[in-house]
């Protein structure tokens, strides 16, 4: 049974409202940084261990190791933060994405604090931005699979088939890129070992 995250119509319209309200921060950020692009996909990779979109995981781990992210040690943080150690910022703001995905966006007072005590509030705005963004391409995703598996005769049970179509509608062509790139990275590995092994 699917029992992975999806959008609600209403959670949604929320998730629009609010990648629209942090829009200007996020262009800002694709054009002048103040945070570093390992920082980001960590980031992002922090909300997606939570949300567990396939889609989002495939391609921020790619773009993770692009950026010299150590893609081993960041996973064992994420599965057990007190048994491995990150500098202190990246530690702060991964355990904040994590939070974030966790508590739907409403983070409590405390986490916000952590957030302020480490980061400015232009970074801080800047990793919001990051947050919004990748939660809704997180729940797009997970949406987009329950619509799939409702086509197989699996359908969520919480979930309306008016709301996957929706969503599908305005993710799958990204979602479906996406799809396609980790197949054929997929079968470009595969063929790579085979070649190794018949050497």
């Amino acid at each position: 049974m699917f029992r992975k995250r999806t959008f609600t119509f209403p959670g949604f319209l929320i998730s629009v409202l609010m990648n629209a309200l942090y829009s200007p921060r996020l262009v800002a950020a694709i054009i002048r940084p103040s945070t570093s692009a390992a920082l980001r996909e960590q980031v992002m990779l922090g909300c997606t261990s939570v949300n567990e979109c396939r889609y989002c995981d495939w391609l921020h781990t790619h773009l993770a190791l692009k950026n010299a992210v150590n893609v081993d040690e960041l996973n064992q943080f994420l599965a057990n933060p007190e048994g491995t150690t990150l500098p202190c910022d990246i530690a702060v703001a991964v355990l904040y994405a994590q939070h974030f995905a966790e508590q739907k966006t409403h983070t409590s007072t405390e986490a916000k604090q952590r957030l302020k005590n480490v980061f400015g509030l232009w970074k801080r705005m800047e990793i919001h931005a990051y947050l919004h963004a990748i939660y809704f391409g997180n729940l797009a995703g997970n949406t987009f699979d329950a619509l799939l598996g409702r086509f197989r005769g699996q359908p969520k049970q919480d979930s309306s088939v008016i709301t996957e179509v929706i969503v599908s509608a305005v993710a799958a062509p990204v979602l479906l890129r996406i799809a396609y790139h980790a197949r054929k990275g997929q079968d470009q590995r595969f063929a790579t070992n085979s070649k190794t092994v018949s050497s």
